[in-house]
């Protein structure tokens, strides 16, 4: 970096005796009435410096000569200085090869002050070609800074550091994009977060850029997540050392495969062994996937490159894939065995749960609840066509479905209850006393859906759904796919955990299929009936402060 620039982007070094082939020297010169534009009767300060070492041009007042760009300040008040400066700072955006250090002009012979000058210097912030003297540069920030518990703060390289490159987007949009500042604001408070924590000395709108940089640092976020981040993090408080979410960030992956495939791993090491605690640990290095994996790569690997959805599609790639991993962890059941390994298989009419536990792609897959349904029946046929086989997959397909569409909880309960006759109104602690290995889909697709209803993040999904003691992995399966359609979200431990157990082909169909999905995951958070249009009066006559 050139000596004439500080380690500050937007700040020119306070001495300037010699330029780089590529800056330009910014100076004050004198205009005298009506008269040829001049450098100034005084010819001292910086005028003289850039008369002598820079190239300016005697008699040039206005603009580029030499290395030295001349902005009048001797005819009047600062309001005669504002359009030349304005002109200056087009022409800086016009010019990026050019790096521009302005001095602090008029604030010598013309007799101005640094507080005068440098408001008209404002947008000239965000050209990344103009540097401005520290004087100007404090002046102009000062007033946002005052907002800014980290940016541009002398605190602890462990504390804030990414919240004060934050904030200092924020800082930043009020000086280049104020419909930005306005557009994420509306935003955030259709997010119902426009009272949230409203007296704290933080405006709304840094408090909505905060909202967007976690949104994206942590993908798929909600309005919770964020709540529990910024309170976590005492933000009015610099002095509190915190970066744990750094550390252990939460939620960075989308679950969609992956909310059925950790369920399943989780429950794999307790389907033959009944657990009726949720004191478990879902990290368990014992812990492996099953055949209810394979089985929904199988599924969405049909989905992806199977369009036209025939049942010979499917049969084919469940075949293929039951044959590539033909011993995994729990085995296949002997019916589904042997048909993995037929020529021509047929439907058994099973109503086993292995209908439910692969069904999840199709609940993330299509655009109506109706051609969910159909799909899904048609992925339980070709082995489980049995009416409850049959039921168990559609009923789970279309709980997924509701539940990344951004449907509540009641609604989704109400629904599986009326469609499918399952009795809903039940708690796992009703459940867990009496229940034990069931592996019919009407024995299990129920307590499965029970299980997400009673949960409270995903991790809690799975706990209350293993802690019934039943087919823990099928059932973790299926609660963790519906858990995942909802919440849209789990820690990145518990994700990184998961993909370390698979295969790389696997892990590549997932990869693909939440490429190809991932749009279809509803915000539930987000009110369609918001009045936009009300918001932007509340918010440009100050009744929200942005």
């Amino acid at each position: 970096m050139s000596k004439n620039r500080t380690e500050n982007p937007n700040i020119a070094s306070g001495r300037i005796d010699k330029l780089e082939k590529d800056e330009i020297f910014v100076f004050g010169s004198n205009l005298v009435g009506n008269a040829l534009p001049i450098l100034g009767k005084h010819l001292g300060g910086a005028a003289k410096a850039a008369h002598n070492k820079f190239g300016a041009q005697w008699g040039v007042g206005i603009g580029l000569t030499g290395q030295a760009y001349a902005i009048p300040t001797m005819q009047g008040g600062v309001e005669t200085i504002k359009p030349y400066v304005d002109e200056f700072i087009e022409f800086a955006q016009e010019h990026q090869e050019m790096k521009f250090l302005v001095t602090c002009i008029g604030c010598g012979i013309a007799g101005f002050k640094a507080e005068e000058i440098a408001p008209l210097f404002k947008q000239a912030i965000a050209v990344c070609n103009i540097y401005l003297p520290k004087e100007f540069y404090d002046v102009i920030v000062a007033p946002y800074l005052e907002h800014c518990f980290y940016y541009g703060k002398d605190i602890p390289e462990d504390c804030g550091a990414h919240v004060g490159q934050y904030e200092g987007y924020w800082v930043r949009f009020h000086f280049n994009n104020d419909d930005y500042l306005l557009n994420e604001t509306l935003c955030y408070i259709r997010e119902g977060l426009g009272d949230f924590c409203a007296n704290d000395g933080v405006p709304i709108s840094m408090k909505a850029i905060l909202y967007n940089r976690f949104c994206h640092w942590g993908w798929c976020e909600t309005p919770d997540t964020f709540r529990s981040w910024y309170e976590a993090l005492d933000y009015t408080n610099v002095s509190r050392k915190s970066n744990e979410h750094q550390k252990n960030p939460i939620n960075v992956y989308c679950p969609m495969l992956m909310g059925t495939i950790l369920g399943d791993i989780a429950g794999s090491i307790y389907e033959f062994d009944q657990h009726k605690s949720t004191d478990i640990n879902i990290q368990d290095k014992r812990m492996d996937y099953t055949d209810d994996t394979i089985m929904t790569i199988a599924v969405a690997d049909w989905i992806l490159n199977d369009k036209r959805h025939t049942k010979k599609g499917l049969v084919e790639r469940m075949q293929q894939w039951g044959r590539k991993y033909p011993n995994p962890m729990g085995a296949y059941g002997n019916m589904f065995s042997q048909w993995l390994l037929k020529d021509n298989p047929k439907p058994y009419n099973s109503w086993g749960n292995g209908s439910a536990m692969r069904v999840s792609p199709v609940g993330f897959a299509f655009d109506t609840l109706e051609e969910t349904m159909k799909v899904a029946k048609i992925c339980a046929e070709v082995t489980h066509n049995h009416p409850e086989g049959i039921k168990g997959a559609q009923a789970t397909a279309a709980a997924i479905f509701m539940a990344r569409t951004g449907n509540s909880k009641e609604k989704i309960r109400r629904f599986i209850t009326d469609a499918f006759g399952y009795d809903l109104n039940r708690s796992c602690d009703d459940i867990r006393p009496t229940y034990g290995f069931d592996g019919s889909c009407q024995g299990t697709v129920p307590e499965s859906i029970i299980a997400f209803l009673d949960s409270k993040d995903y991790e809690d999904a799975l706990r209350l759904c293993i802690s019934l003691g039943g087919d823990a992995d099928t059932m973790g399966a299926i609660t963790g796919a519906i858990a995942g359609a909802y919440y849209n979200k789990m820690p990145y431990a518990l994700y990184n955990f998961g993909m370390e157990k698979l295969p790389k082909d696997i892990q590549n169909i997932v990869g693909l299929f939440n490429s190809e999905h991932e749009h279809s995951v509803s915000c539930r958070w987000r009110n369609a009936e918001f009045d936009t249009e009300e918001l932007i009066r509340k918010v440009k006559s100050g009744k929200i402060f942005i």
